[in-house]
């Protein structure tokens, strides 16, 4: 009995520990930094011919603002969120042309529009914390202007940048358009932990969970499918979404549905099937490839049988019946967003195969008079790619709309670089040509998509450092971090396969049955992994038999050791000499790792030589070429040194061990010189930082003697509590030379608050999202005087004012600015000990490390119409 109890006892707590649970967050729970999202739409109406209104999380005739607000200040009666504007996007339909109105402030470099508004506060309200009523507002300048550029339906042949000049003006009071959700922000707040705001106004992302709205299981996730790794969640999302479960499965779900898999019938026919509600999508996905021959055929290795266009005319029209069929069929019920996503899917495909196969065509003027690449065709005038990427997948079978940007882009390249458009006859492109033409062939979202994608080819093909300066040139100027994110991600992947690396550092398992030698580099492997699903096909075994011989016909076979590996089908035997059988072990760690092909040529050691990770085929000159190079350069090498051994070099050694004794010598002395100047310049920095403190403690023991002064004795007690935390924070950071910039930060908070008991001032400091403050470090100390001398000359005059602290990333430069709003500086005497003490210590830090901050100190009436006094420091990174 016993023994049973406890059985159940340990099953309960193994299936509580793996249960989520969810717990509401409340107004009471709010605390400084918190912050919520909300969107604010407005539906235009459906005006212009040939759409209709039929899709409520639309991309078309719909204005969506995103605001942001953040929890700044809190206490036991009030509560302060301040409003910043995040983004904008418009589009809207034109009742007299077949087009839109676009704009989408995400994409700056392509629209007109009030730059300085994107992340300004705009508006602060504070709130009555009992009765969760918004009773002070704060308004700034709320007026959004931007200029909507007019977009016609469909592709054109003239690039799908050059939009005709003409656009309108227009404009958003931000104020207006939030203060519905301003005032139910907090008298809204559901007891589920969802803010409930007014109509077409909701919170779609906060800094805590929100309740979940959508909930799903699924089975056997992962690339084991001997694990039945089964996943049941209930999450919140905003909007429809393509949602990746484990290492294989992609579900696709819209606020609230609710869907499970049948288990038992994958579980005997590997057939993936979802019932519940919103479980169309994801079942009309997995049988998205199973529609016509035309898909069966995959599509993507241009089959000779779709060559002729009357054929593709045929293929298209028997699809289209297909795909119309089934959904009237089996998928009548689908979200109207889900079946405009794979109608738009269906055109993108057409459109994408009609320009690909006619550019690998020998008689263009077959397919000129087909009509299949006319620009009036239904599948290029019924979409249109700057808006379409609302409705895109990213799962490689119904990915059809990157597929399209791609050969769109292919396209128009290859016309703009030859008259005679044939792909066999073409040279290849320079690499900064790809992506610089296609700056100019896009713009938007499928610009940055598109350069993304070409830039993780490139990447794989070519090494990292020749596609150095256009993957930091994307990072710079791409505004989307879900696509910057993902090429980060690659080049991470990639790094450890650069040349001058060595294998064993890859984590590939396969490094530790390659028989490395240690301290060998005159002897080679070559190393290729395919990951193929139909095997090894017969021009891979040809090559590699091909560059066999022609190892052993320059003599390199002896010092050249082929490690070949690759995935045969069951009719096959279980080695292709001379390739290897892949373990499955190898197949899982390389889709894990998200390698397909992987060819390295490294020396003996294990140090690389080249990688590429692209379907290499053998081609013996790349390979032997480099291996060549290797050997020259180590037999220049050991050539030199015995010819200099034969002329005498023993006596010059004899002479340079003179010299060098003497110079070792005078270097030691004036290394023990530096080191005690550098020690002296050290202590005057310590002793400067000594100063410091006592001026810092002083400053805010007199704050607190305020409260005590005026016998609030429990506010008193309660803030010697945060005084003691700073002065621990001081001590601890005082002997350090750097510290990391969280605790430099977490100081000046502590500090103003302690500030703000004498002087009813408010203040903000904002970090922006690519600073990591753990990550950095800056000499202790830094900012701190210039935020006291901001009181003291800004704040403490008036008794009252506001102080801005903000924390930016600038070509490698941590840039900080502290303005305030006080009457400016008068005179350079005005700048207080701190700063004098601060300006010798930037002399100090500079003579010892080779670093110069930069500073810079105005008074805001020279270039604003305020007053009150700007400082700006840059540190290098």
């Amino acid at each position: 009995m016993k023994t049973t109890t406890l059985l159940l006892l340990l099953l309960f707590l193994v299936n509580s520990s793996s249960a989520e649970t969810f717990i509401p967050y409340t107004p009471d729970s709010l605390k400084k930094g918190d912050w919520v999202e909300i969107e604010s739409v407005h539906y235009y109406p459906y005006v212009a011919p040939g759409i209709e209104e039929k899709v409520p999380w639309r991309a078309e005739n719909i204005r969506r603002v995103i605001f942001k607000a953040t929890v700044t200040d809190l206490n036991e009666r009030t509560l302060t969120l301040d409003y910043t504007f995040k983004s904008l996007y418009d589009c809207r339909n034109d009742t007299g042309k077949p087009g839109f109105y676009y704009f989408d402030s995400r994409y700056q470099q392509d629209f007109t529009f009030d730059h300085g508004m994107v992340g300004k506060r705009f508006l602060r309200v504070t709130y009555d914390r009992e009765s969760r009523k918004a009773h002070t507002l704060d308004k700034q300048e709320t007026t959004f202007s931007y200029s909507k550029n007019y977009v016609p339906f469909g592709v054109r042949q003239a690039g799908l940048s050059a939009y005709p000049g003409t656009t309108i003006q227009d404009s958003l009071p931000l104020d207006k358009q939030l203060a519905p959700a301003v005032q139910d922000i907090l008298t809204g707040w559901q007891e589920d932990g969802m803010p409930r705001l007014a109509q077409n106004t909701r919170v779609i992302d906060a800094s805590f969970s929100l309740p979940p709205n959508t909930e799903f299981t699924c089975s056997y996730v992962n690339f084991d499918l001997s694990d039945d790794s089964t996943v049941h969640k209930k999450i919140f999302i905003p909007y429809p979404t393509e949602h990746k479960v484990g290492e294989r499965v992609t579900i696709l779900l819209t606020p609230g549905d609710s869907i499970t898999q049948d288990k038992e019938l994958f579980a005997t026919t590997h057939k993936r099937r979802y019932q519940g509600r919103g479980s169309e999508q994801s079942n009309f996905q997995y049988s998205y490839r199973r529609f016509a021959d035309l898909y069966e055929s995959d599509l993507y290795m241009y089959p000779s049988d779709l060559e002729s266009p009357d054929k593709m005319k045929k293929a298209f029209q028997l699809r289209e019946s297909l795909f119309q069929n089934v959904l009237a069929k089996d998928f009548k019920n689908m979200d109207p967003y889900w079946q405009m996503v794979f109608e738009r899917s269906e055109q993108y495909l057409k459109g994408a195969l009609a320009l690909h196969l006619y550019m690998y065509a020998s008689d263009k003027e077959v397919w000129h008079k087909s009509g299949l690449v006319d620009w009036q065709a239904p599948y290029f005038v019924s979409v249109n790619p700057l808006i379409d990427f609302a409705y895109s997948m990213h799962r490689p079978e119904v990915a059809n709309y990157f597929y399209f940007l791609n050969v769109y882009t292919m396209y128009k390249k290859q016309e703009l670089k030859a008259d005679n458009l044939n792909l066999k006859t073409q040279k290849a492109k320079e690499k900064a040509d790809d992506y610089y033409l296609n700056k100019h062939i896009l713009s938007g979202f499928p610009k940055y998509q598109v350069n993304g994608m070409n830039l993780q080819f490139l990447m794989h093909d070519k090494t990292l450092a020749e596609t150095q300066e256009d993957y930091n040139d994307f990072i710079r100027s791409c505004p989307d971090t879900s696509l910057t994110n993902q090429l980060r991600r690659a080049y991470d992947k990639l790094l450890p396969f650069e040349a001058g690396k060595n294998i064993r550092e890859s984590g590939l398992k396969i490094a530790d049955s390659l028989h490395l030698v240690k301290g060998s580099d005159r002897k080679y492997i070559l190393l290729f992994l395919s990951t193929r699903e139909q095997g090894l096909p017969a021009p891979s075994l040809q090559n590699a038999l091909d560059f066999k011989k022609r190892l052993e016909s320059e003599g390199l076979a002896s010092i050249v050791q082929l490690e070949l590996y690759s995935k045969f089908q069951s009719n096959n035997a279980k080695r292709v000499k001379p390739f290897k059988a892949i373990s499955d072990l190898q197949i899982e760690e390389l889709r894990r790792k998200e390698l397909g092909t992987v060819t390295i040529l490294m020396r003996e050691d294990g140090t690389i030589l080249h990688r590429q990770f692209t379907n290499w085929q053998f081609d013996p000159s790349p390979a032997l070429e480099i291996i060549q190079n290797d050997l020259k350069r180590e037999d220049e090498s050991f050539n030199d040194f015995l010819k200099g051994f034969k002329e005498g070099v023993l006596g010059t050694l004899l002479i340079a061990a003179i010299i060098g004794i003497a110079y070792y010598s005078r270097v030691k002395g004036k290394q023990k010189k530096e080191r005690n100047r550098r020690r002296i310049r050290e202590l005057e920095l310590r002793a400067i930082r000594s100063q410091m403190n006592p001026h810092f403690i002083f400053n805010a023991l007199s704050s607190i003697q305020n409260l005590i002064n005026r016998s609030a004795n429990q506010e008193a007690n309660k803030y010697l509590i945060d005084f003691s935390r700073l002065l621990r924070k001081v001590l601890a950071t005082s002997e350090k030379k750097l510290i990391p910039l969280s605790d430099e930060i977490e100081q000046l908070q502590l500090y103003l608050k302690l500030e703000q008991l004498r002087f009813p001032f408010s203040y903000s400091l904002t970090v922006d999202n690519n600073i990591e403050p753990d990550a950095i470090e800056i000499p202790g100390m830094l900012i701190q005087p210039f935020v006291e001398n901001a009181v003291k000359h800004g704040i403490a005059p008036r008794g009252t004012g506001e102080i801005i602290i903000r924390l930016s990333l600038q070509d490698q430069l941590l840039v900080i600015d502290i303005i305030d709003d006080g009457p400016g500086m008068v005179t350079e005497t005005e700048s207080g000990f701190g700063i004098r003490a601060i300006s010798n210590e930037f002399e100090i830090l500079k003579d010892l490390y080779n670093t110069e901050i930069g500073i810079t100190i105005e008074n805001r009436q020279k270039k604003e119409s305020v007053s009150g006094c700007h400082v700006r420091l840059s540190i290098p990174l």
